[in-house]
């Protein structure tokens, strides 16, 4: 199996110029990254577990604290980046839930890849979104 399928790398592409919200990222990153890693790496249930639980409460406070921001910043799209991080959280309820219900390492395996898509696909199309707002305020008028 190739394990770089599994691992996001850090780059610039990601970062949405805001090093609070990049560390905070960063952080995410590495943790969907330790999760991988444990599966592909055959560690036990529990400890797939662990990291997928410590993962989803991160999750949660990052989303909770970029919604702050956002906020603060008024940027025009808060209320609809919030609704997609609800998505984002059910969708990763879900995943925990089929998670523990199986003790098939494919379908942990399986799991750990659509985590990844996801963060990949929210901090694509919705977090570099605010990117564009925060230079287009920065912008002389």
């Amino acid at each position: 199996m190739d394990k770089a399928e599994w691992k996001i790398a850090w780059n610039d592409a990601l970062s949405v110029d805001v090093p609070e919200m990049d560390e905070e990222h960063r952080q995410f990153i590495a943790r969907v990254n330790d999760v991988n890693k444990a599966i592909i790496d055959a560690a036990d249930k529990s400890t797939v577990e662990h990291l997928m639980n410590l993962m989803q409460m991160e999750a949660a406070r990052h989303f909770e604290h970029e919604q702050q921001l956002l906020e603060q910043w008024k940027y025009p799209e808060a209320a609809a980046h919030a609704e997609r991080h609800a998505q984002l959280m059910a969708k990763f309820n879900h995943m925990m839930k089929e998670f523990q219900e199986s003790d098939l390492s494919f379908v942990w395996a399986l799991k750990g890849l659509q985590i990844k898509q996801s963060l990949v696909e929210h901090l694509m199309r919705e977090d570099l979104k605010y990117k564009e707002f925060l230079q287009a305020q920065k912008q002389p008028r």
